[in-house]
């Protein structure tokens, strides 16, 4: 049985957010919006922020947002069913339920085929004749069956058609099912099972839902991979996504901190032993967007990658976007030939709990692998060796550790501080330089919708696409309307700002224009999250907009702003326009024709920039 999604909509909608976590959390007006003191971790300065407007919360201090169900499923740690139920009471609204429809939309049929496919493999693990040479391979790891449940572990059995029937006994779409990975195809040939022979492990997100799959062969072969994975989808980024932190992410939070490991087996067999604050990066490097995750949940990380080359690498490589992300980082390597799988089946938990009272700082790690290198014994090796340690240290935000990390430095190497801080001031600058340089590396391809067919880039960027999407969840039509037929939203140039507005654009589409709707269909919590900090973030992200974002007796005119930011958009583009053919102007191969034809197109682009800045002028007075 199901509540209908209407039903859903109604009670949603028919509860004024604030009233509802006023209960629970004395709140104070705050402009716009009301400030509270968050209620899922200890702060002494507000930083929880309610709007009513939009029916939505945000946390800036613990990074927990979301509606009044999500509210209520975190505060008493209930599920969704549960906490529409109490509101519908609240509400007075009586509830009625339905049968399951089979008719989901796009990315909750994505989540249902990879929950099919998980609870198939599982049931083939733990209950069917071919899952007993998994189950053996199992026991060899020492993983007990509480934990094989506990993760979701399973089995695809060694044959061609056997999750493909299965989805089909379930009238599941099979051409999404290779969307997923789950099945592949040869050009026009029948689909057939891509996870075979293979041990599998789920991977889930951070609120628990089967995002995509590993999958490790039993029997080695030449022909095929160790280690299969699930691809890139709609609802799985492997950038975006750190095994086994659905699992640990409350005794990360509880203890404040978080053991990073490479693989699931090394894990799952630490979190069985009890070392529950791990989470894996999956065998893969490090990403940006994933520290970015972690550090919702802490700032202090204990790194624990292989001992050999590739993982001692790996671990160099993830000391730079830690400390950018303002980590406390301590390093630890187990004796050669160890992971930490083998290490704790192999000397126990508390041995392993030794090891980690012996670890060290970054700085200790990168001096101990310069050393294993010879890179301190020649004086040129030495220097380069000297400037890698300043470069690193120099990431660090706080002046003062910043400053006690190079004294260390000048004391190892018997050099004089003043020297060594010339390096780091010009570090530091390099640093700034390129932070203000960086954009996400991820590239989307670019969307064809009727709205955006030959749109050119943005000129500004920045705050002006930061503008545009704080417009678009204002809830208002006319204001989308605006700027959907006005601004190239597939060319944003960041990348987390374009996918949202690319949702806010299927949603405006199909008629949806409520800020907390448009915010709980974004693809991904990080996006989520990002949008709340940014429609909820009281400080000033252009002089014109804190000037509507004042509470104040005066009518907000966001429809008048918005055709203002519009209008500079058009200028901007003009502009280019102008330079464009003023260029081609100049070439010595034009004809006659060709030039009286560049001047015609300047003039009439010189008219429409004329007339554009009299409207501006005219608006502004």
């Amino acid at each position: 049985m199901r509540i209908p999604q209407e039903k859903i909509e109604e009670i949603k909608n028919s509860v004024s957010i604030v009233d509802f976590i006023s209960q629970y959390v004395p709140l104070k007006k705050a402009g716009k919006n009301y400030r509270g003191l968050c209620p899922f971790h200890t702060e002494k300065t507000p930083s929880f922020m309610v709007s009513d407007q939009k029916q939505i919360f945000h946390c800036f201090g613990c990074h927990k947002g979301g509606n009044v169900f999500t509210f209520l499923m975190e505060y008493k740690k209930i599920s969704f069913y549960e906490a529409v139920e109490e509101i519908a009471q609240y509400a007075g609204i009586p509830l009625k339920f339905e049968k399951d429809s089979a008719s989901k939309d796009a990315t909750e049929l994505l989540y249902e085929i990879n929950l099919q496919a998980a609870k198939f493999f599982s049931d083939k693990l733990l209950n069917s004749p071919e899952g007993e040479r998994a189950r053996e391979y199992f026991k060899e790891r020492k993983i007990k069956l509480a934990t094989q449940r506990a993760f979701g572990l399973g089995y695809a059995p060694d044959s061609w058609s056997a999750l493909k029937n299965h989805l089909e006994e379930l009238k599941l779409p099979l051409d999404k099912a290779i969307e997923l990975g789950l099945l592949d195809r040869k050009e026009k040939g029948a689909p057939y099972d891509k996870f075979r022979g293979r041990v599998i492990f789920p991977i889930f997100s951070t609120n628990g839902r089967v995002v995509g799959f590993g999958g490790r062969v039993l029997v080695p072969s030449e022909k095929a991979p160790k280690y299969l994975n699930s691809p890139e989808s709609r609802i799985y980024s492997k950038r975006r996504t750190l095994y086994g932190l659905y699992h640990s992410k409350e005794e990360i939070m509880k203890l404040d901190s978080a053991i990073l490991v490479e693989g699931y087996m090394d894990l799952i067999s630490l979190y069985q032993a009890g070392i529950k604050n791990v989470v894996a990066s999956s065998g893969t490097a490090l990403t940006e967007e994933q520290v970015q995750l972690l550090s919702r949940f802490t700032k202090n990380i204990v790194v624990l990658f292989d001992a050999d080359s590739a993982g001692q690498s790996a671990a160099m490589r993830s000391i730079e976007l830690l400390l950018k992300q303002d980590f406390e980082i301590r390093m630890l390597t187990l004796p050669e030939g160890e992971d930490p799988d083998s290490f704790v089946n192999k000397y126990g938990v508390e041995e392993f709990r030794e090891e980690l009272s012996r670890t060290m700082n970054f700085l200790e790690f990168q001096m101990r692998q310069f050393e294993k290198a010879g890179m301190l014994e020649d004086p040129a090796k030495q220097a380069q060796a000297i400037r890698e340690l300043i470069k690193t240290a120099a990431l660090i935000s706080d002046e003062l550790k910043r400053n006690l990390h190079l004294r260390n430095i000048a004391r190892k190497f018997n050099l004089r501080e003043k020297m060594l801080e010339q390096e780091m001031d010009k570090f530091i600058r390099l640093a700034k330089k390129s932070e203000v340089k960086r954009r996400n590396v991820t590239k989307l391809p670019p969307v064809e919708k009727e709205k955006q067919a030959g749109g050119k880039a943005f000129l500004s960027g920045g705050t002006f696409e930061r503008e545009i999407i704080r417009l678009l969840f204002e809830g208002k039509k006319e204001i989308m309307d605006l700027i959907f037929d006005n601004v190239p939203i597939n060319e944003i140039s960041d990348t987390n700002l374009r996918q949202i507005a690319e949702s806010v654009f299927e949603n405006y589409r199909n008629g949806v224009y409520l800020p907390s709707d448009l915010i709980d269909d974004l693809p991904s919590e990080e996006l989520k999250d990002l949008t709340r900090e940014l429609i909820l973030n009281e400080a000033e992200i252009s002089r014109r907009w804190e000037e509507i974002a004042v509470d104040g007796s005066n009518e907000i005119d966001l429809l008048g702003f918005t055709k203002e930011l519009v209008n500079r958009y058009k200028l901007k583009m003009i502009d280019k326009m102008m330079r464009e053919i003023q260029e081609q102007i100049s070439m010595k191969e034009n004809s006659p024709e060709a030039l009286e034809e560049l001047f015609e197109q300047l003039r009439i682009w010189q008219n429409e920039k004329k007339e554009l800045l009299e409207l501006v002028s005219k608006n502004a007075r």
